[in-house]
């Protein structure tokens, strides 16, 4: 499956529809997301103009059909928003069919007010005669019933709710496109259904459907914020990248409750001075749940988090990077990252964090949910950095600039993300990681650095901080830096 083609899918809604909800669904989420991919060029609506079912279909142009079998692509499919789930729970039927495109005749770009799709099934061994008929005498028949303004031919190369023709047949669709007030019914469409040549082309055919439509809406691309990509259920990823194009890329993931600023001076120094002579390109984002969490998203969980990453990546062509470095609940994301992703990275760095959830730390989430919402972000936020930070360093800048990043964040995100950390347990999987890691961990981070050491994951080298606790790289940068550039 290659090349140009078409994706027309055909909607009847059930009787627990709700036809407000699922036009607003339609046309801000499901189209919209399509539109914004670059191989696909158009997307439209329409309604039944025949009185027959389904009412409704949407129809694409895709420029390479191959890219429908990419992840991209399907992940739209895999990744529903809990919306997009219910809306489509309801309907009576759903029926998507795949094309390849045959030939264009009209300069018409389109959307037509008006469309007719004719599609028809004949055995291969009848195709030349029948495409010769189409594009010798039909279509230019068919140009002259007046408002005619295109018809696309395609072939079928991914069945509907039928499926595909019988072994030795194809399908073939015809779309004809037409203004408002045209002539089919005419002299000359009567005159384009009467010839010799078509009555015996007629005569081969086997099953044949026809239906009307009339132009409803088309979709436009889905706005996302500058420097930020939206996921498929709602999730706003905003980013930052940096240093020299050509330098591999290195990639910071963030602890919960704090955004990609923690890794300023990590940032400027990789892609300035760099390490060992090299200097590296550097991407940051804040995970879903800092600041923004619509309604429809789906429950954050670290598969979502790390297919998040998968998509970011995607959205900004980059094929591979050089390391995924995460803190905390981002240190569980790069090691989940490498777990289901091994082809985009070459390293892994995990700071601080643990291979599990556990009843004691749930607990401590639910209270500290709790404490922001009986007493505000500020008192999290005093609490938190405290716990992150060891004594000495309470009353550092960088303490304070943690602080505030703490009190800026999302409640309501917040307490999205604490079901990721509530529900997870990598143990079986860390020891079948085969991408090289480096486990790092403060001094003054309790338990964890002993923790850290029992992973078991088999390529994987451990590193304490001196001086530091939960966020190492901002109470010892030097040592950090040291730590990386061994490995990096």
């Amino acid at each position: 499956m290659n090349g140009p083609g078409y994706l027309a899918v055909a909607i009847q809604p059930g009787p627990k529809t709700d036809e407000a909800a699922f036009h607003e669904w339609y046309n801000t989420e499901h189209g919209p997301l399509r539109l914004r991919l670059p191989f696909i060029l158009t997307g439209d609506r329409y309604k039944q103009n025949d009185g027959q079912k389904p009412e409704w279909s949407a129809v694409y142009d895709v420029s390479d059909l191959s890219m429908l079998d990419k992840r991209i692509y399907t992940r739209l499919r895999e990744e529903r928003s809990k919306r997009e789930k219910e809306v489509m729970g309801t309907f009576e039927s759903l029926d998507r069919k795949i094309y390849r495109t045959v030939s264009t005749r009209g300069d018409f770009k389109g959307p037509a007010p008006v469309q007719v799709a004719v599609s028809m099934t004949l055995a291969d061994a009848d195709l030349d005669e029948f495409n010769k008929w189409y594009e010798e005498e039909h279509i230019g028949m068919l140009s002259k019933i007046p408002g005619w303004l295109r018809t696309r031919r395609f072939e079928m190369v991914v069945g509907g709710i039928k499926g595909m023709p019988p072994s030795g047949h194809v399908e073939c669709l015809a779309v004809h496109e037409y203004e408002a007030k045209n002539g089919q019914g005419g002299p000359e469409h009567k005159a384009a259904q009467s010839t010799p040549w078509r009555s015996k082309v007629m005569e081969k055919v086997g099953a044949k459907d026809r239906r009307d439509w009339a132009h409803f809406l088309t979709f436009d691309a889905l706005e996302e914020p500058p420097s930020s990509v939206t996921t498929t259920d709602g999730a706003e990823l905003r980013f930052q990248l940096e240093g020299n194009p050509s330098d591999p890329v290195i990639v910071f993931v963030n602890s919960i409750l704090t955004n990609f600023h923690i890794w300023d001076d990590v940032a400027k120094a990789l892609t300035t001075t760099g390490i060992n002579g090299k200097t590296y390109r550097v991407l940051r984002y804040n995970p879903r749940g800092y600041s923004q969490q619509a309604a429809r998203s789906n429950p954050t969980r670290f598969d979502l988090l790390a297919d998040d990453l998968e998509y970011l990546l995607q959205r900004l062509n980059i094929e591979r990077v050089h390391a995924v470095i995460g803190v905390s609940m981002g240190g569980v994301t790069s090691m989940n990252f490498a777990i289901r992703h091994p082809d985009m990275l070459e390293k892994f760095v995990a700071c601080d964090c643990n291979s599990a959830s556990s009843p004691a730390n749930n607990t401590a989430w639910g209270e500290r949910i709790e404490l922001g919402k009986s007493k505000g972000m500020s008192a999290l936020a005093d609490v938190t950095v405290k716990r992150w930070f060891t004594q000495p360093n309470h009353e550092s800048a960088n303490a304070k600039k943690t602080q505030q990043m703490v009190e800026q964040a999302s409640l309501e995100g917040f307490e999205e993300s604490t079901g990721a950390l509530c529900n997870y347990d990598l143990k079986e999987q860390l020891p079948n990681i085969k991408t090289p890691g480096l486990l790092i961990a403060g001094e003054g981070d309790g338990k964890l650095p002993e923790a850290m050491q029992k992973f078991g994951i088999p390529n994987a080298t451990f590193k304490a901080i001196p001086n530091a606790g939960h966020l190492p790289m901002l109470e010892n940068h030097d040592a950090f830096m040291e730590a990386l550039a061994g490995f990096l």
